[in-house]
């Protein structure tokens, strides 16, 4: 990890970014508007089904973005340097040393033709003034920190002579090799048993701890999330639709679809028949709907839905994309709305020219 002057603020924050895929049947708003921040030492977990922009903004954020997709807007802020006006030579030493990130996919991150200590040692040695004696060292003690068994021998084997368990372990130890500032992990998990899935995040646990590493947990796990995250953001077709801590997104969800992946999640000390679902699917990226891009699932559909609804503060801290109040009861329009109320909506009108 190179040594800088301490940022005062927040190690990473979004401004406004917008991600684009110009394909031939149109223009995929694949990250729209999205702004969040995160502190030193923080965990921010980010959720929502699949589709909804939550890796292309780690991505994004590490500009590795490939046509036809392209960043089109906002700002991606590293201890307050803007990443997306750097040189991609400048890139090539914050990835990996500043920044390291856990692919979804390990089979396909790993390079077939290197042993797996080799693609760890190289980290080491690209970011670090170290020998290649003692970066192989480094491979061979980061894989024995994630649980890797009989580390030596298994640090001078190819990807595909080990398991997706293991592959996963080889990813996670590759990117804490370099004790980077901030950890990006797409669904860390995701092949792991549960023993080595606790013991993957007590490690990741006691990293943030030690160095004060900042994390940004991309998972469909709301328990992981429960569990490791400090603050949530919860993502939408491309937008923000709710921020807050961990316990007011858990305890006091504001937003419908918020509410609605907690009710999936089976608990211990409720019996119920069925599970709740969200019905419906989410929509297609090429024709999203006019207003809120919830309105078609939501069970509190109504009539000013089909106006895009505003981003605001519900409670300290608590931020919901939704129309309902903060006590979630139906807002005052029409002739009911203060005038306040009645500015405030028209200004969020939009007319679309056909």
């Amino acid at each position: 990890m190179t040594v800088t002057a301490r940022h005062v603020g927040p190690l990473l924050e979004i401004k406004g970014l917008k991600t684009h895929f110009f394909t031939q049947d149109g223009v995929v708003k694949a990250v729209d508007d999205v702004t969040f921040q995160i502190s030193h030492g923080q965990t921010l977990g980010v959720v929502g089904e699949s589709g909804c922009g939550k890796s292309v903004t780690s991505l994004s954020v590490m500009r590795l973005i490939d046509r036809p997709g392209r960043i089109v807007a906002g700002e991606v802020l590293l201890n307050g340097e803007d990443l997306l006006a750097k040189r991609d030579a400048d890139m090539r030493d914050v990835r990996g040393d500043q920044v390291s990130m856990i692919f979804q996919e390990p089979m396909t991150s790993l390079n077939p033709v290197f042993t797996c200590g080799d693609q760890i040692a190289e980290a080491v040695q690209q970011h670090t003034a170290v020998s290649r004696r003692e970066a192989w060292d480094r491979a061979i003690e980061m894989m024995r920190v994630v649980g890797i068994a009989d580390a030596k021998r298994r640090a001078g084997e190819h990807p595909h002579q080990l398991s997706g368990g293991m592959r996963q372990r080889v990813m996670i130890a590759m990117a804490l090799s370099t004790d980077p500032d901030l950890l990006i992990a797409d669904e860390p998990t995701t092949a792991l048993d549960v023993t080595i899935q606790a013991q993957i995040l007590e490690v990741m646990r006691d990293l943030r701890t030690k160095n004060r590493m900042a994390i940004m947990l991309i998972t469909h796990d709301l328990g992981v999330v429960a569990e490791m995250a400090d603050e949530v953001v919860v993502m939408y077709a491309g937008k923000v639709v709710e921020r807050a801590d961990v316990r007011t997104v858990f305890g006091t969800p504001h937003h419908p679809y918020t509410k609605g992946l907690l009710l999936s999640i089976p608990r211990l000390d409720e019996r119920v028949e069925r599970l709740e679902v969200i019905k419906g699917t989410v929509p297609s990226p090429l024709n999203l709907p006019t207003g809120c891009l919830f309105k078609r699932r939501c069970p509190y559909r109504m009539r000013v839905c089909d106006t895009a609804p505003p981003y605001q503060e519900v409670g300290p801290g608590h931020f919901s994309r939704c129309w309902l109040t903060p006590a979630g009861e139906e807002p005052a329009v029409g002739a009911d709305a203060t005038g306040d109320e009645a500015e405030a909506a028209g200004e969020q009108l939009t007319v679309e020219t056909r």
